[in-house]
């Protein structure tokens, strides 16, 4: 499937130092922290997608990941135009560095929040398919499943969340993950497996009170039917 072309006419490309770029996302984190936390993603793991990036020494690592880190200073700022220019550069032109790969991420994410759902398609399954261990992947699967919910295809849905889950390492968000999987498995008819979770996470000491409320009613639905 072909890659969507960059678009020439965005505005040139900043310069920004990395190290400015992590202080830079610590100081403008409450300007953009929706998209950052849409889909269960905070600062401390961007910094330290940069990080990791900054301490690489291979010689086409090295500006790949400079490159990214003023690519999510773009976003940071809500500079959404030219983030996706910068980010389908490392694309096209250090797609097979780590940062590349990690730019099919944020594509996909931003056609996501654009609404261009094939276009988003195409970036997250490219990005999911050359990680195999990223911090962004349980994002990456919850927006894929979210996709396949749109286009009616449950079976993929389910694949999809159940991996979100399986990458998933904060707490609330994977307990956020788990209940939207056992909404799922109520949709589906297979009430056993979405108990299962409900009581799981009704068990749990720390909970937060959104998510204890959402356990407690879908508990209530369960137990009614």
């Amino acid at each position: 499937m072909l890659k969507p072309k960059a678009k020439i006419t965005k505005k040139e490309m900043k310069k920004d130092p990395l190290l400015e770029t992590i202080n830079t996302l610590f100081e403008k984190y409450n300007e953009y922290k929706s998209m950052i936390f849409r889909a269960g993603i905070g600062i401390i793991a961007l910094t330290v997608i940069i990080i990791f990036l900054f301490n690489r020494q291979g010689s086409q690592q090295k500006p790949a990941a400079i490159l990214l880190g003023n690519a999510l200073v773009s976003l940071d700022t809500g500079d959404i135009e030219n983030a996706q220019f910068q980010f389908e550069v490392l694309t096209g032109e250090h797609g097979s560095t780590r940062s590349g790969k990690t730019s099919n991420y944020y594509l996909g994410s931003i056609y996501f929040d654009k609404g261009d759902y094939d276009n988003a398609k195409t970036y997250l399954e490219q990005f999911i398919n050359s990680a195999s261990e990223n911090i962004l992947l349980s994002s990456g699967h919850f927006m894929l499943s979210n996709i396949y919910k749109r286009e009616s295809n449950q079976d993929k849905e389910e694949e999809h969340l159940e991996l979100a889950v399986k990458f998933s390492s904060i707490p609330h968000n994977r307990h956020s993950l788990e209940l939207a999987l056992a909404e799922l498995y109520v949709d589906k008819g297979t009430e056993e497996m979405a108990m299962e979770i409900v009581q799981k996470i009704l068990n749990l000491e720390n909970i937060s009170s959104g998510n204890k409320k959402k356990a407690e009613e879908l508990s209530g639905f369960l137990t009614r039917k």
